[in-house]
C-alpha cells in the first residue's frame, strides 16, 4: 500500500480550476495591456501649435454664458510656469470672455517662486487690466526658505509651530497652506463691505484646463450644490488628490483607478457617469456657493487641525476640512432643510500636465475599466475596504476628552490621517 494517498480530482473540479486560471490570466494580461495603453504619452503641443481650447484672442467675439452670476476666481501659484503658459493663463482669459469681465473678480497670490511664475503673473495682471477685470494679483518677495528658517524659540506658542519627532520646532505645512488660501479671500471681505456680492467662488489649481471645463463645473446639477469638484490626474489613468477626496460615507477612495470609490452610492454614480455624492473633494478645481464665505458671522475660511491635535500625529487637508466646516455651518443655519451637498463631476477632468489632461479629456470608461473594477468592488463590498482608521479616531476622541466640556471638537474627523507634514527648504516632508 502506498505511503502517500493521492486525492483524486473530479473532472468538474478540474474544469472549474481551468476556468479560474483562464480568468486570472486574462485579468492580469488585460491589466498590463491597459497600463501600457494609458501610459503612452503623446508630446505636449508647443506655443506655436496651440489652437482650439487654448487659442485666446482678445479680439474674438465669444458667446456669453448665462445663468451663472458673478464668480470670484481664486488661485495660489508657486513654481507654476510650466502650466501657466500656454495653458492656464489662456484658459482663464477665455473663461473671463465667456463669463463677461464685469461678472468676474480674479484673486491670485504668489510668493517665493524661483522660476518665471512671477513674471508671467505680472503679464497676466496687465492683460486683466486691459480687459477691465476687477482683480488683485499679489506677488510677495518672501521666499519659501525664509518662511522655513523663521526663528522660533522653543518656549514660544506661535500657532503652526510644533515640536516634532526630530527634536526641533518646525512649521506645519497645512496651517501655512490654509493661511495662503485665506489670503486669496481678503478681497472678498473688502468687497462685501462695499455692498458687492458673488454667486460662486472658484478655486483653480496649477492645472491644465479649458474655459469649457470651468463652465461645465459651475453648471453641475444646475448650480444646486454647496461645492462641486473636477477630477484631477497626474498620470493618464490615475486620479491624483487622495488627500482631500472622501466618498459619501467619509472614507478614502479605495483605488486611484476607476471606479475609485468604496461606498456604493459614490461608486454607482461614478460608474453611471453621474455627479458623484462625496463628503469632500478638491481635485484641481472646485466651485463653492459663495454665501458661506460672505456671511457676517464666522464666514467660511480655510484652517488646519489644532496644533494640540497635530501633536498626536494627526493631520487633515485644509481642502477637506473646509467642507466639514461648511456642512456644520450650513446645518446650524438651515436645520430641517435639505442639504445641497458636495459633488464630484466625473465629466470635468483636469491634469497637472498636458498628456494626462489630453488623455482624460477624450477618454470614456469602457469595458476594460469595468472589468478591472471587479476586484475593487469585491474588496470594498465584501471586505469593507478601506478599513476605518480607528487609531486616528481614537486619538481624536482622547484629544476631545482632554479639553473643556464641549470646547474641543473636530467636525472633520473623516478628513484625518495618521501623518504630520512640515515645511522644509525645498517643499515639505512627512515626519
Amino acid at each position: 500500500m502506498s505511503l502517500f494517498l493521492r486525492r483524486r480530482t473530479s473532472p468538474h473540479n478540474r474544469l472549474v480550476r481551468r476556468i479560474l486560471f483562464a480568468a486570472i490570466f486574462f485579468l492580469v494580461n488585460a491589466h498590463i495591456f491597459i497600463y501600457f495603453l494609458h501610459n503612452h504619452e503623446s508630446p505636449a503641443p508647443t506655443a506655436t501649435d496651440l489652437s482650439g481650447p487654448w487659442s485666446y484672442n482678445p479680439t474674438n467675439k465669444v458667446p456669453r454664458v448665462n445663468n451663472i452670476g458673478r464668480v470670484f476666481i481664486a488661485a495660489n501659484h508657486w513654481i507654476s510656469a510650466k502650466v501657466l503658459k500656454p495653458y492656464w493663463i489662456n484658459a482663464l482669459l477665455m473663461l473671463i470672455q465667456q463669463l463677461g469681465p464685469e461678472n468676474v473678480f480674479v484673486s491670485i497670490y504668489e510668493n517665493g517662486s524661483w522660476d518665471e511664475t512671477p513674471a508671467m503673473l505680472r503679464e497676466l495682471d496687465q492683460e486683466l487690466g486691459r480687459l477691465g477685470v476687477s482683480r488683485r494679483v499679489l506677488i510677495e518677495a518672501i521666499t519659501h526658505r525664509e518662511q522655513v528658517e523663521e526663528v522660533v524659540k522653543l518656549g514660544d506658542d506661535k500657532p503652526g509651530w510644533v515640536m516634532t519627532s526630530r527634536g526641533k520646532k518646525e512649521l506645519r505645512r497645512i496651517p501655512m497652506l490654509a493661511k495662503l488660501r485665506n489670503r486669496l479671500l481678503e478681497p472678498l471681505e473688502e468687497m462685501k463691505h462695499k455692498g458687492e456680492s458673488f454667486d460662486k467662488v472658484v478655486f483653480l489649481n496649477d492645472v491644465v484646463f479649458t474655459a469649457e471645463d470651468v463652465v461645465r463645473l459651475l453648471k453641475t446639477r444646475g448650480g444646486n450644490y454647496a461645492a462641486a469638484c473636477s477630477m484631477d490626474f497626474n498620470k493618464p489613468q490615475y486620479y491624483y488628490d487622495t488627500f482631500a477626496l472622501r466618498d459619501s460615507k467619509g472614507r478614502e477612495a479605495s483605488s486611484q483607478r476607476f471606479p475609485f470609490f468604496a461606498a456604493g452610492e459614490s461608486r454607482d454614480a461614478m460608474m453611471a457617469g453621474l455627479p458623484v455624492p462625496v463628503k469632500s473633494c478638491w481635485n484641481g478645481m472646485v466651485a463653492f456657493d459663495a454665501a458661506p464665505f460672505l456671511r457676517d458671522y464666522q464666514p467660511l475660511r480655510f484652517r488646519g487641525v489644532e496644533d494640540s491635535l497635530a501633536l498626536s500625529h494627526v493631520e487633515g487637508s485644509e481642502c477637506c476640512l473646509i467642507h466639514a466646516d461648511n456642512e456644520r455651518g450650513f446645518s446650524s443655519m438651515t436645520a430641517g432643510t435639505e442639504k445641497r451637498g458636495v459633488w464630484l463631476n466625473p465629466k470635468v477632468r483636469v491634469g497637472y500636465n498636458y498628456p494626462a489632461y489630453e488623455y482624460q479629456r477624450v477618454h470614456k470608461y469602457r469595458w476594460p475599466e469595468y472589468l478591472m473594477s471587479i476586484p475593487v468592488r469585491i474588496g470594498t463590498g465584501l471586505l469593507g475596504l478601506p478599513w476605518e482608521k480607528k487609531k486616528v479616531l481614537n486619538r481624536v476622541r482622547d484629544w476631545e476628552k482632554k479639553g473643556e466640556e464641549g470646547r474641543r471638537v473636530e467636525p472633520g474627523d473623516f478628513c484625518l490621517v495618521d501623518e504630520m507634514h512640515v515645511l522644509v527648504e525645498n517643499g515639505w516632508k512627512h515626519v
